[in-house]
């Protein structure tokens, strides 16, 4: 099956590619390091007087995060923006929704990179690989998993620091799959870092390899984890007591606040079990990949049939890894739940590894395709699965896509400013919920004419000549209403079905219809089915100042 990893790996670049396109704003979550990244590219790096200029020292936030994922992602930019440059193409002129995508999606090509290097390291220990003439099973279903998933996919390219995060947590995986403990350096180093959690999975690993199931020694396992964690600490020292112009290491103040002083329950709080009865079942639609998992752990891809009893034998290096990743991660996740405030995105370093196991799983269960009709029906059945799920997770990353109206409202305030104030002074308000739903510093107009205020309190509207806000605003022209996803309607897809219903031949037809569209360039029928399967609600406005002249004359049309 090795001869389609590269159809496979092309897919999945495609399909993280696919969700940046058709979603190229970005949410409030995501908004330190992206806002970090277009300062580093715009103003530099290396004077007190152009981080005076940064996003976080208008807007520092509850607690400071690490620049230092944002200085890796602004730096593999930078040869992008010359080549642009090159061909004419000015990245860092004017509005830089352009550049904004071009470092999304080094983020994106990062992750699947990364989750490529899990599935060949898989197929690297896979000891039944070496007698069979299926070669790369377990990796194909890996990928095939991987395709079916939502959120994995779609934050990808998003700068989450959890996603910024998620390319050296699966390197370091990939090392421990192969048996190498020099992961857990690189987990200890990421932990630091970038997300105090990593650190907390990188600890069970040690515990659950050492004590679990002795594949290492606990004494080496504390001096790499040690050592990595004193890395990730002098280097975060280092770098971010430069930007934020106080010593500090970014994880250990958020660590405090959030955990210590128990500020992370300001953002709600849920039972304890909420990740194993609720978040693990949301990643997971359907749950044919946590059943697979199970069925994975019932079979060491590493096992070279050498007796664990044979102190003489020399056995397999990545014997029981990926149980030791699995355990270890069903544990992280019980040790997560003991905090009050939960998000899916804390365990997001779990899915590679249940997607692995289950990968596992499933070659087990098709390589037996020919044995009998039982196996040929159980691996038709999780196909069909698995092609329900990638239905739903492309549905979920249509839906998705209209969650960003404040990023469209921008646009469209830049456009009426193109076209009305070219070359004269102009000031835009953007409110608060429309800067949490897509606004960036990339999607301002770089202009010198042009001033974005963002200011959270005591706003005086007179002061500016356009507005973007959820606010209704009288006497204030409306150019604009971005909208946001409101709720599913199925009502189309019911006709479809009772007209089927009547005539058969109904959905032979639509289907005739689409790939008639498909073969002349379009897709123009599938496009209006997906759109009327979702109610879009007013969200935010894009409104101009009406000089008094006019709304006097506006007062007199009225009356």
């Amino acid at each position: 099956m090795k001869q389609f990893n590269k159809v496979l790996d092309a897919a999945l670049i495609a399909l993280v590619t696919y969700h940046l396109v058709i979603a190229p704003y970005t949410k409030v979550e995501e908004s330190f390091n992206i806002q970090a990244i277009h300062d580093i590219l715009n103003y530099g790096a290396f004077s007190t007087e152009s981080i005076e200029q940064y996003d976080h020292k208008q807007f520092p936030g509850a607690v400071p995060r690490t620049f230092i994922g944002s200085l890796v992602l602004a730096l593999l930019a930078k040869p992008v923006i010359f080549i642009s440059s090159l061909f004419g193409q000015d990245l860092l002129k004017g509005e830089q929704n352009q550049l904004q995508s071009v470092v999304r999606g080094i983020l994106g090509l990062a992750n699947a990179l990364s989750l490529i290097r899990l599935r060949d390291q898989l197929n690297k220990v896979t000891f039944r690989d070496r007698k069979s003439k299926v070669k790369g099973l377990a990796g194909f279903w890996y990928s095939v998993l991987l395709l079916s998933q939502f959120h994995l996919i779609y934050y990808s390219s998003r700068t989450l620091p959890n996603f910024i995060a998620l390319p050296f947590v699966n390197f370091a995986l990939s090392k421990l799959i192969a048996g190498g403990v020099s992961g857990l350096t690189w987990l200890a180093m990421t932990g630091t870092i970038f997300r105090m959690e990593v650190g907390v999975f990188a600890v069970v690993i040690a515990l659950v390899s050492s004590l679990g199931f002795g594949q290492s020694n606990i004494v080496t396992n504390s001096v790499l984890l040690f050592a990595g964690a004193l890395f990730g600490a002098l280097a975060s020292l280092f770098i971010d007591s430069y930007f934020w112009g106080t010593p500090l290491v970014p994880e250990i103040s958020s660590f405090v606040f959030n955990i210590v002083n128990g500020h992370s329950a300001e953002w709600g709080v849920e039972p304890w079990g909420a990740y194993f009865n609720k978040y693990l079942f949301k990643l997971f639609r359907p749950p044919v990949i946590l059943i697979l998992s199970i069925v994975g752990f019932l079979n060491d891809p590493a096992d070279d049939g050498v007796s664990m009893a044979d102190t003489k034998a020399v056995r397999h290096p990545a014997r029981n890894s990926l149980r030791i990743l699995y355990t270890s991660s069903i544990i992280f996740i019980a040790i997560m739940s003991i905090q009050p405030h939960k998000e899916w995105r804390f365990i997001i370093y779990t899915v590679p590894v249940f997607t692995l196991q289950a990968a596992n799983g499933l070659s087990n269960i098709s390589i037996k395709w020919s044995l009998g009709f039982s196996n040929k029906l159980l691996t038709l059945i999780v196909a069909f699965l698995i092609l329900t799920s990638t239905l739903l997770s492309l549905h979920m990353g249509y839906i998705s896509s209209f969650n960003y109206p404040g990023g469209e409202a921008l646009k469209i305030a830049n456009e009426y400013i193109s076209d009305n104030y070219n070359g004269h002074n102009v000031s835009v308000h953007i409110d608060v919920p429309s800067c949490m739903t897509g606004v960036t510093r990339f999607g301002e107009l770089h202009s010198k004419e042009i001033e974005y205020d963002k200011s959270e309190s005591s706003i005086d509207y007179n002061k500016f000549d356009l507005v973007i806000t959820k606010d209704t605003l009288k006497d204030w022209e409306l150019i604009h209403t971005a909208k946001i996803f409101k709720n599913l309607d199925l009502t189309t897809v019911l006709k479809l079905l009772q007209a089927q219903k009547a005539d058969r031949s109904t959905l032979l037809v639509f289907l005739k219809i689409v790939v008639d569209d498909f073969i002349n360039g379009s897709n123009e029928t599938l496009r209006n089915l997906l759109r009327s399967t979702i109610a879009l609600g007013d969200y935010v406005h894009v409104y101009k100042r009406v000089e008094p002249n006019h709304q006097e004359q506006r007062a007199q049309d009225h009356s």
